[in-house]
Formats: C-alpha cells, sequence, structure tokens
C-alpha cells in the first residue's frame, strides 16, 4: 500500500488543483473557526446575547472544542471530496488507469492506489482537527473545565464522516467517470438532496431519515451552537455507528465489483 501511495503521490505532487482545494482546506478551516472563537470571546453586546453564550456555554473552550473543531472540519470537507473525484476520474480522462494496468497492476491495485490517498487525505484532516482544537482551546480555555480529553469522541466521529464523504465520492466517480458531471452530482447529493430526503424522512419527528448513508455520519456531529433541547435524534450514536460502518461495507463492495466489470478501454 506505501508503494502505491508513493506512486500517486508523484502523480498529483505537481498538480496545481490538488494544492489549491488541499491547501484551501488546510487554511480556511483553522482560520474560520479562530475567526469565529474571537468573536464568541469578545464581550456580549447585549443581555440576550450574554443570555445565550451561557446557555450554549463555551463551544471554543476544551473540552467543547473537539466538537466544534470536527463540526467546522466537516463544512469544509466537501473541497477534499470534490478533490478527490477529480483524482480519480481524472485517471479514465487521461487513460492513465489503463497504463497502469497494462504495466502490471492489477485492477484491486489502482483500486488500492486509490484508496490510499483516501487515507491520506482522512489521516490529514484529522491531524489538523486535533492540532486546531488544541490551539483554539488553548487560547480560548479561561476556567478550568475538567478532562480535556472528554470530547475526543467527536474526533473519531469525523473519521468516520470524513470516510464515508470520499467513499461517496469514489462510489460516484467511478459509476460517472466525468470530472464535470461526477463533481456536479456529488455535490447535489452531499447538499441538496441528502438535505430534501432527510427532512422528508424526519417528518413528525421520524428517525428514519437519521439512517441515510451521509446522515448516519452527519448526525454524530451536530451543530455545536444548536441547543440541546431542539435536537430530535433519539437514534443513539452507537446505532449510527453500525450503521455508517454497513454503509461504508456495502459502497466498498459495490465498487470493488464495479471495477471489476467495466471496460477499460472507454
Amino acid at each position: 500500500m506505501l508503494q502505491l501511495f508513493r506512486i500517486e503521490w508523484m502523480k498529483i505532487k505537481n498538480y496545481r488543483t490538488f494544492w489549491i482545494l488541499f491547501g484551501g482546506f488546510v487554511l480556511l478551516f483553522p482560520v474560520t473557526i479562530l475567526f469565529a472563537a474571537s468573536k464568541f470571546d469578545a464581550r456580549p453586546e447585549s443581555q440576550q446575547e450574554e443570555m445565550i453564550r451561557n446557555m450554549l456555554g463555551n463551544p471554543f473552550a476544551f473540552p467543547k472544542i473537539w466538537h466544534t473543531s470536527s463540526y467546522f472540519a466537516g463544512l469544509y470537507f466537501i473541497m477534499i471530496g470534490m478533490l478527490f473525484i477529480m483524482l480519480i476520474t481524472n485517471e479514465v480522462q487521461y487513460r492513465t488507469h489503463r497504463q497502469n494496468i497494462i504495466d502490471g497492476w492489477s485492477r484491486l491495485d489502482f483500486l488500492k492506489a486509490k484508496a490510499s490517498m483516501l487515507i491520506f487525505f482522512v489521516t490529514s484532516a484529522t491531524i489538523l482537527v486535533v492540532l486546531t482544537a488544541l490551539l483554539t482551546g488553548s487560547i480560548y480555555t479561561h476556567t478550568s473545565t475538567g478532562n480535556i480529553t472528554t470530547g475526543l469522541k467527536y474526533v473519531l466521529y469525523f473519521v468516520l464522516m470524513a470516510t464515508m464523504y470520499l467513499v461517496v465520492g469514489y462510489f460516484i466517480a467511478i459509476l460517472v467517470k466525468r470530472t464535470g458531471l461526477a463533481i456536479i452530482i456529488y455535490f447535489a447529493v452531499v447538499c441538496i438532496i441528502d438535505n430534501i430526503l432527510w427532512l422528508v424522512l424526519t417528518m413528525r419527528k421520524s428517525q428514519i431519515g437519521y439512517l441515510l448513508p451521509l446522515e448516519s455520519t452527519d448526525s454524530l456531529l451536530p451543530n455545536p451552537f444548536k441547543p440541546g433541547v431542539l435536537e430530535n435524534r433519539t437514534l443513539t450514536d452507537q446505532t449510527l455507528i453500525i450503521t455508517a460502518v454497513i454503509y461504508l461495507i456495502l459502497f466498498v463492495y459495490f465498487i470493488q465489483q464495479h471495477f471489476r466489470r467495466i471496460d477499460l478501454r472507454n
């Protein structure tokens, strides 16, 4: 797997779009959370604002910062999903996937190579989430709040969510093959279709909407600024984790089966 990743890295290290999108995520996510933290930490302008802050607590202090950092990273992670799709579909557009297999790769090797990039993106994003949380929490934690590791589970939830988003992107890219169309479909699924289905399926406090592929991980990282009393989910985190893992297994299976059958000449 490491050797396959080295080959993938050689392909993308001089790819400008890679550095723009990946660099955009690395820069925008921590800057946004630090800016939001500075605004939240400023003196409240009204008594009502102060009451809201007291009700929410400080989402930028330990241990809540783990949740907040993971949530903000999730908002920007769609950039990595779009980049991942481009890396896969470009292989088809420029026929390099055929050349890899002609040079001795198996079809499974090609899938493993892309999986190594998936692992790289998830690992890099997770490290950034942790570092951003540590920096922000260190700056904006003004009082002792107990064990700072209490909310570390949200970092693990982010790992699961990021993996789901990239695997869904992987699935779309393998099926569609065309960069522009695949990105449009991915964006529509993540930002529009998923939310509409969730709204429809959670009407009258139904829990079915939380069992959608993307929602099963999104729901593990709810908006940290949303009061808990407004949360309608009754499904446990364990149920959502199991649901997400089942979806991941199914997506990986379908990706493998489809790529084994497709004609590489097209």
